[in-house]
């Protein structure tokens, strides 16, 4: 049975007002855990209309890390649009482009620019969009290697969506996955070699040359802060899922719950907290999620939002 996974990896969020009460506060806060914080913070002030704040914890978060997320960008320009700030919302919308290289299809879809389209800032942006992606190439370190993984990744969904055998779906990740060692062997790690690793959760924390050498790499690199500490939530849930006893750990298949219910719904968000997941809740709040019957809201989602004032 194969299930699809949404690309976006939900992280955790804080509470300014109420962080030593509730335990939030640590020494220790990677890079990612600080712009996480933000980042779902703007994300509840967006749903709730409140887009003065929903701005302000964005553009604290790209403070922080100024290349992490297309998504958070486009959100960060539809608050800046709902406020009339149109050239904070292109300057944002030309960045995300610059930093994060966003596709010029997910530009057009995305929805929350519906309303706001027939603004002269989107033809201006049209026109100048492959300059803008010249510009996100032209500052990458090894840009010929960006582009080769991005061509395994064409490959690796290619054989999965033209109807070849699985004998050569195999045979091509067994390729890509050779070639991807290789170059981070050479030249380190790339995020967006995700889905190529993805691919190979079948045989996660087995014994193969796959996991032995991209294990202990992506362990040490959550132990850095270089990662996020909710890399692995995906992969021990499908394993238990699909390998132990038909349960979720985490919940991040938040479309099964039917069929594949969460182990201990009471302490779900708990489990979720100490992987850098926000609480289930929040996923009702943000994406309209169907939760499970039985799960029960410990603790209000506004205790977790920043206000800049």
């Amino acid at each position: 049975m194969r299930i699809l996974l949404p690309f976006l990896i939900l992280m955790t969020i804080g509470c300014s007002n109420q962080k030593k009460d509730s335990g939030i506060e640590s020494e220790t806060k990677s890079d990612f855990e600080k712009y996480d914080e933000l980042v779902w913070s703007g994300m509840l002030n967006f749903k709730d209309k409140d887009f003065k704040n929903s701005l302000a914890n964005f553009q604290e978060a790209f403070e922080i890390k100024p290349d992490e997320s297309v998504n958070d960008y486009f959100y960060a320009s539809a608050s800046a649009l709902n406020l009339k700030m149109d050239k904070v919302a292109k300057d944002l919308i030309i960045t995300a482009i610059k930093k994060t290289n966003a596709s010029e299809k997910y530009f057009d879809s995305f929805v929350e620019f519906n309303q706001f389209r027939e603004k002269m800032l989107f033809s201006e942006i049209k026109a100048d969009y492959t300059k803008y992606k010249t510009d996100f190439t032209k500052n990458l370190k090894n840009p010929e290697i960006y582009k080769e993984i991005e061509l395994l990744a064409e490959r690796d969904q290619k054989v999965r969506t033209d109807g070849s055998s699985a004998e050569e779906m195999q045979r091509i990740d067994s390729l890509n996955i050779k070639r991807l060692i290789e170059i981070n062997q050479k030249y380190g790690w790339f995020d967006k070699q995700w889905i190529l690793l993805w691919h190979h959760r079948g045989i996660h924390k087995d014994g193969n040359y796959v996991w032995n050498y991209f294990r202990p790499l992506i362990n040490e690199k959550i132990k850095k802060g270089e990662l996020r500490k909710s890399y692995w939530s995906r992969f021990d849930d499908e394993k238990s899922m699909f390998r132990g006893n038909g349960v979720q750990i985490y919940g991040t298949y938040w479309g099964n719950y039917d069929q594949f219910p969460i182990e201990n719904i009471a302490k779900v968000d708990s489990l979720r907290n100490s992987v850098g997941l926000p609480p289930l809740a929040y996923m009702r709040k943000v994406y309209d999620v169907e939760l499970p019957k039985d799960y029960a809201e410990k603790l209000p989602l506004t205790m977790y939002i920043k206000h800049s004032y």
